[in-house]
Formats: C-alpha cells, sequence, structure tokens
C-alpha cells in the first residue's frame, strides 16, 4: 500500500500524528511508503487574510521540511491550486499520480476547511480512495473537554481546570510512543526509497512578499524545538515577571511555529510540564504561567469548533451585533499606521508592521484602543492583524479582539478600558520600547514620554509626531453607552 499524506498545518516531522499514521499505513511488507504533499494555494490565503510574513515562512519552512522527509526517502510533492474548491480535484489527481489509496491528513475545525476535507472525501472515493483525518492541533481534541451537561466551556478557568483533570486521570502527557492520554508522535523510520522525486519549493509566491526580516523568524522544527528548550531552560522562570514588558524578551515568541505546525502544542506542554517538575498546573510560578498561556491556546482551539459562527465574522455575544460602529476612516488609517498620538499604542502598531509580530501585552491595549477608545468594529482591526501578522491563527486572533471589544466569550467587562498611558508607564516606564518603535520621541525626556502632549512648549515645539487624535473622556462615555443600550450581552 501506498500512502499520501497531506501537510497543512504540520510542516514538521516530531509529533505529527498523520504523518506518523500514513507511515505506519505504508510501510511493513509489501508497502510501497508515504509520499508527502503540500498544496499552494493563493487564493484562499488572500480570503482569509493571511499575511506575507506568515506565507514567507511556511515557504522556507518547507523547504527544511523538504530536507528533513529527505533523510526518511519520503518525497514532498508541491503543487499549486487556486482556492478552496479547486483543492479537492488536485489532492485527488496527485493520489492517482503516486498511486496512493489513502490520503492522510490532520484536521482543521474553520468552517472552509471542514467543507473542503468534505469535498476531498467525495473526490477520493470516487477513485476508490479514502481520506484519514487525524487530530493534532490541540493537545486534546476539540470537543473531549466537556461541561458536566455535556456542553463547551466558554470561560477559561473552568475549562483549564477540566482540561488539566482530563489529562491527569488519561496518565498525563507522555514522550514519543508512550501510552498516555496525550501521546506524542516519534518521526517515523527511514523507509525504502520511492522512486518519486521531491518538487522544488517555491521561494516567493506572487502576492505574498513583505518587508519583514526573514532572520527575524528562522524557519523549520529544529530551530522552532531548540527555542523551545532554550526557553524552558533560560528564561521560562522568569516568564510571570517579565511576560508583560514589551522592551524585555520575556516571552517565547514561539507563537509564529505553532501558528505553521513546525512545532506542536504537545511538545510545548510535554517539555513545560518537564520543566515544572511534572505538574501542569501549580509549582514554579513562571512555568505554570506559561503553561496557562498555552492552554489558553486550546481554549480557543476548542471554541473555534464549538461555535462554527467565530468562523464566519461573528461576534460570540449576538446582542453586540447590534452595535454600530464608528466608520471613522481616518482614524483606522492612523491607527494601523501608528499616528494616533498614543505612544504605546503607536510602537505597538509599528512593531507589528515592522517585524510581523507584535508583544501580546500590546496586541490587549492596541486592541481595546481601537474597539475601545476609537470605537472601530473589532472586525477591521483583526483583519489588519492577520494581514500583518507572522503568528496569524483565526482562532487565537478572533479570541483576542474579541476579548479586547468585549464581544467575545470570557472577554473583558465592556466597562473596562485600558489607559494607554498609565499601561505605558506600568509596562515600559523608561519609554525604551517606545523610542525604539517611535523614533521621533527619542528626545523627548521620560517624564513626558507616556503623554508627550504634557511636555513642555520647547519640547513640543521640535517634535515631528501628531497630537492625539481623540479625547479619550469622551470616547469612554460613547461606548459605556453604545453597550448599555444592546442589552443583556451575557449570553453567548
Amino acid at each position: 500500500m501506498r500512502t499520501l499524506h497531506w501537510f497543512r498545518v504540520d510542516l514538521r516531522t516530531h509529533d505529527n500524528s498523520g504523518l506518523y499514521h500514513a507511515a505506519l499505513a505504508g510501510g511493513g511488507k509489501g508497502g510501497r511508503g508515504v509520499v508527502g504533499l503540500f498544496v499552494v494555494t493563493p487564493g484562499e490565503w488572500g480570503e482569509h487574510d493571511e499575511s506575507p510574513a506568515k506565507i514567507e515562512l511556511i515557504l522556507r519552512t518547507l523547504g527544511v521540511l523538504k530536507e528533513s522527509l529527505a533523510r526518511l526517502n519520503i518525497p514532498l510533492l508541491v503543487r499549486t491550486s487556486a482556492d478552496f474548491r479547486a483543492t479537492p480535484g488536485v489532492v485527488a489527481q496527485v493520489a492517482r499520480e503516486v498511486g496512493a489509496e489513502g490520503v492522510y491528513a490532520n484536521r482543521q475545525y474553520e468552517v472552509n476547511e471542514v467543507k473542503r476535507d468534505e469535498q476531498v472525501e467525495v473526490c477520493l472515493r470516487a477513485q476508490g480512495g479514502r481520506l484519514h483525518l487525524y487530530h493534532d492541533q490541540a493537545a486534546l481534541e476539540p470537543g473531549e473537554v466537556r461541561t458536566g451537561d455535556g456542553g463547551a466551556y466558554t470561560v477559561f478557568t473552568p475549562f483549564k481546570k477540566k482540561w488539566v483533570s482530563t489529562v491527569l486521570e488519561r496518565g498525563g502527557i507522555g514522550g514519543p510512543g508512550a501510552a498516555c492520554g496525550v501521546t506524542v508522535w516519534p518521526v517515523p523510520g527511514k523507509q525504502a526509497p520511492t522512486g518519486i522525486n521531491s518538487d522544488d519549493v517555491p521561494a516567493s509566491v506572487a502576492g505574498f512578499v513583505s518587508g519583514v526580516d526573514a532572520g527575524l523568524w528562522p524557519a523549520g522544527e529544529e530551530y522552532a524545538l531548540g527555542r523551545l528548550r532554550g526557553f524552558l531552560d533560560q528564561r521560562v522562570r522568569g516568564y510571570k515577571d517579565d511576560r508583560n514588558t514589551p522592551g524585555v524578551e520575556g516571552t517565547s515568541r514561539l507563537s509564529p511555529y505553532l501558528a505553521i505546525g513546525a512545532l506542536s502544542a504537545r511538545e510545548c506542554l510535554r517539555l513545560a510540564s518537564q520543566a515544572n517538575g511534572g505538574s501542569l498546573d501549580g509549582g514554579q510560578a513562571g512555568c505554570a504561567s506559561w503553561i496557562s498561556e498555552v492552554l489558553w491556546r486550546e481554549f480557543y482551539k476548542h471554541l473555534l469548533w464549538a461555535f462554527p459562527r467565530l468562523s464566519r465574522g461573528r461576534a460570540f455575544k449576538p446582542a453586540t451585533e447590534r452595535i454600530v460602529w464608528s466608520d471613522n476612516r481616518a482614524h483606522l488609517h492612523a491607527w494601523q499606521q501608528g499616528l494616533t498620538g498614543f505612544p504605546i499604542v503607536d510602537a505597538g502598531c509599528r512593531q507589528l508592521l515592522k517585524t510581523g509580530w507584535m508583544h501580546n501585552r500590546l496586541r490587549m491595549v492596541t486592541a481595546m484602543f481601537l474597539s475601545k477608545d476609537l470605537f472601530i468594529d473589532w472586525r477591521e482591526g483583526e483583519r489588519h492583524f492577520m494581514r500583518h501578522l507572522v503568528d496569524g491563527d483565526l482562532s487565537q486572533n478572533n479570541g483576542g479582539w474579541q476579548w479586547a471589544a468585549s464581544t467575545g466569550t470570557d472577554a473583558a467587562p465592556y466597562f473596562r478600558i485600558f489607559n494607554p498611558a498609565l499601561q505605558s508607564a506600568k509596562f515600559d516606564p523608561d519609554g525604551s520600547f517606545i523610542k525604539e518603535f517611535v523614533p521621533e520621541l527619542r528626545g523627548v525626556p521620560a517624564e513626558f514620554i507616556h503623554e508627550p502632549q504634557s511636555a513642555p512648549m520647547q519640547v513640543l515645539a521640535k517634535l515631528d509626531y501628531p497630537a492625539p487624535i481623540i479625547d479619550r473622556a469622551e470616547s469612554k462615555e460613547r461606548v459605556l453607552a453604545a453597550f448599555r443600550g444592546v442589552g443583556d450581552i451575557s449570553a453567548g
């Protein structure tokens, strides 16, 4: 038997559930091995606002993956499909070409991807084949963690408690091949040559060329695993204290590798629990805090599966769909370009444009500023982030934006509105981060860096920096009135 593993959001050989099972089915006596496939889909990427920085990382990671697969005698085929509608035919055609009886892949939970896979199954069955889907994107499969009445958790803390108890009841997180509740899958063994040559990986795709320095985001699973181990060895103990300070290397910066599947959540949790003395909850404060952040990722993955409307640009709280947001395009543009006159907001937005990434604390600050202070529809911000983030992930981006806008599950209360100057003073007290990304303010004394408009006239006269584009006192009254006007927003 020959099998075809269709790589999607799983660009690795280590702990790849679908690849492991494809190799298992294609090996053994009489087996003709496994062949890898990746489908380049510019139309699909465009429909989903995938960023050029992320696509470039995917292509570079594919190049590394091709080399890793070659050491296992697994060829990698790279084909192009215009969009979701064309992809099923492309996959079925490749399966015919290589003589694969089964196509193996890891599940995706977004609405369009689910429909696409259903059509792939139809095409394969028409030619005597079958699609085998495996769970891979989250450590526990969406739907496995349920409330007492069988529903999905919509608040993080009880979700986390149930997630941890479920994993522990099943035996914890095991290493490669271990029979535990959460299994980390081993790299497939080297197979006999298939006689099939790998395709070239394109260096770029038209329409997806960014100005982000590729050196900021080295490619490949070995780099991602090394970064994970380095973080757990050297910096995780200070994570709880350092994670909110954008000017400090306090976070793992592993999100781009999780987003494209060069690293698995299972391996993150396995190694983090080891670093935490075997505990998934409690223990060393920094380890426990980072594990909790990985479980927020799990939470949003489970929510995306349980509530398909989140894939359709809908608010989790239906009542908030009645809010009439501001359509001030000048304000939106100023926010996108980092020209609002609020230094910490502008620094975060410019960090995104320059590096393809934004510090997590600043994602909350900038998102709340757009949705609450500027009172612009959170979907505008969600789209802008996706179009620039190297770690763009629908479930995480949507969850974060709806949290900030108070339209989502377990969201910040609508009356909670971050004060940018206070956030700045607390998490960037000397303004070093601001000055890195807003060079116009490098000459401003530290006591005025968070609110430059309060500086003496002789300082202001030298600044080439915009005045604040809004009066925050007025904007706060607007958002409070709007949320009160839609009635009860507690229900999801």
